[in-house]
């Protein structure tokens, strides 16, 4: 099983939401979780490839070049301030659903904070540019303090939510428990 990992947005070109009060940028924050994410499925013998670019050109180009059996994008939120919780996006298909709904159900278990969903979003690039069943996570909300402080208390928990999500996937025969 092949998955491509996007970290959302471009560490040097476009920092995607902030939360000021706490100098966190989006791009940042993805690509720490990812990375966590991608160990965990490497340790579980998947083959994980990673991209974080401002060109989702490239980035979908790079995931359907390398047959690539999923994608998942992971992004984190921001609104008003007080909006929170973990919604995932799909492209409508029902293999982004069942890729969605896997992942989503073991995010929400894992951080606790109130469940926004599945959302169809075929429109977004990188669900209807992929050639594979693909979903965008967003994990919280990072400009409302409540949620990053939960979910920095847990963090690896939500990387092994993710990961987890990923390898129940219906359309993946490896339904082993994840390893540490």
């Amino acid at each position: 099983m092949k998955v491509y990992l996007n970290a959302g947005h471009d560490r040097q070109l476009d920092s995607g939401a902030v939360n000021a009060d706490l100098g966190l940028r989006e791009c940042d924050a993805a690509y720490e979780l990812t990375m966590q994410v991608k160990q965990y499925l490497e340790r579980n013998g998947m083959d994980v490839l990673l991209g974080q670019s401002d060109n989702l050109y490239d980035i979908c180009d790079e995931a359907n070049d390398a047959d690539a059996d999923i994608f998942v994008s992971i992004h984190f939120n921001a609104f008003n301030k007080r909006a929170s919780g973990t919604e995932t996006c799909i492209s409508g298909t029902t293999a982004s659903l069942l890729l969605g709904h896997s992942i989503q159900s073991n995010i929400v278990t894992a951080l606790k904070l109130p469940n926004r969903g599945l959302k169809e979003h075929a429109e977004f690039f990188v669900l209807r540019s992929t050639a594979m069943p693909a979903v965008l996570l967003e994990i919280c909300f990072i400009d409302n303090n409540n949620d990053w402080r939960r979910y920095v208390r847990c963090q690896d928990d939500v990387a092994r939510a993710i990961a987890t999500g990923i390898m129940q996937y219906p359309g993946i025969a490896n339904t082993q428990q994840l390893a540490a």
